[in-house]
C-alpha cells in the first residue's frame, strides 16, 4: 500500500530499458513494469537505492543473460551501450513537481 509518497516501493513508476549505439542514438527502448523490474532488481548493485529513483543505471553485458531470461527480452547486442532508469508513471499523466525549496521526497498521492 503507497504511503506518504507517490513512488514509495516502485509504485507509479516505470522502468525503461534504452541503448544507445556509437553515435548515441537510441537503438533499443523497452519499458519494464514493476512487477517485471522486481524480478530483475537483484541484478543491479543498487545499494540505498533499490528502486533505481534517481538516473540511469548501467547494464553491463554480464547480466545481459539473465535479463534475457527472466525478461524473454533479446534486444542486447555488442556496441551498444544499455542502461536502466526509472521515470514516473502516474494515472493522470501529470509530472508530479514538488514546490520550490520543498522536499521532493515527502508528499501526498497526487489526485488522479
Amino acid at each position: 500500500m503507497i504511503k506518504d509518497h507517490p513512488f514509495a516501493d516502485g509504485h507509479h513508476l516505470t522502468w525503461e530499458l534504452t541503448g544507445f549505439g556509437t553515435d548515441d542514438r537510441i537503438e533499443v527502448s523497452a519499458s519494464l513494469t514493476r512487477e517485471q523490474f522486481i524480478r530483475v532488481r537483484h541484478l543491479f548493485p543498487l545499494g540505498a537505492d533499490a528502486w533505481m529513483l534517481a538516473g540511469e543505471y548501467p547494464v553491463p553485458p554480464g547480466i545481459w543473460g539473465p535479463l534475457r531470461e527472466i525478461l524473454g527480452i533479446t534486444a542486447f547486442r555488442e556496441g551498444i551501450d544499455y542502461f536502466l532508469g526509472a521515470r514516473q508513471d502516474l494515472p493522470d499523466g501529470r509530472l508530479r513537481r514538488p514546490a520550490p525549496g520543498a522536499d521532493p521526497l515527502p508528499g501526498p498521492i497526487p489526485p488522479s
